[in-house]
């Protein structure tokens, strides 16, 4: 009975700190009662675009500018890192640490505050893959980074596919490792759905997508002249 409750305190705490979206907290704060701006990547000849239904670090950065969206990801990251490393270090034995990683992330995509619409969970992953294996991080987002340089918009789905075998490899076939790789895989695919019927769709109509586009935005939100300027802006309203 008692392990029951543990598993719904676990479950539901997750859930909740999950549906934490630091990078809609941001836009209230800057830019209250209006819509954070979505993410569009255009086709190359610029007649058709992609938008993004996430909010997160990368929506911040390209509005607010790199110290903003440095912030977002690395409490992304922490929101992630802390309950799960906590629940692997108190329960050593058991996989409370992956279970609540899971619904962490669940939360994150899925978050009950904002009608069911969150971030990406880039950082997320990122955060709970380095309370469980920080070597694993490292290797199969090395891996990721390398699948980009052919496929640029797989790169993190990449790395995230590479936990599965990486898990494999260093925990055996059968164990919870595994399962919450193929886990963590599919509820990031399916978060990507609404981005993938548009590609599907564009790619049939026969366009092919920028994807420079975005990076060339990134970059250019480290320009921080025009971001100085909305700030003094916004404290003087204050």
């Amino acid at each position: 009975m008692n392990q029951i409750w543990n598993y719904i305190f676990i479950v539901s705490g997750g859930y909740l700190i999950g549906s934490i979206s630091f990078a809609r907290l941001v836009f209230a704060k800057f830019k209250p009662g209006e819509k954070p701006d979505s993410i569009r990547t255009p086709t190359t000849d610029g007649e058709a675009e992609i938008i993004s239904h996430a909010v997160g670090a990368t929506n911040v950065m390209i509005a607010f500018g790199p110290r903003w969206g440095m912030a977002v990801s690395f409490l992304d990251a922490l929101k992630a890192l802390i309950p799960t490393l906590a629940l692997r270090l108190v329960y050593p034995e058991d996989s409370y640490h992956l279970v609540v990683a899971v619904f962490v992330l669940i939360g994150h995509l899925w978050p009950v505050w904002y009608r069911f619409s969150g971030g990406g969970g880039n950082s997320s992953i990122i955060g709970m893959l380095l309370a469980i294996s920080p070597l694993g991080l490292l290797i199969t987002h090395a891996g990721g980074m390398l699948i980009g340089r052919v496929a640029p918009i797989f790169a993190f789905l990449g790395g995230i596919i590479l936990t599965i075998p990486w898990f494999i490899l260093r925990d055996g076939l059968y164990s919870p490792e595994v399962v919450f790789a193929v886990v963590i895989t599919i509820i990031y695919i399916l978060a990507e759905i609404p981005e993938i019927k548009q590609m599907r769709d564009l790619k049939r109509a026969g366009y092919e997508l920028d994807h420079r586009y975005v990076v060339s935005m990134m970059k250019r939100s480290t320009s921080s002249r025009d971001k100085e300027k909305f700030f003094e802006e916004f404290d003087n309203e204050e």
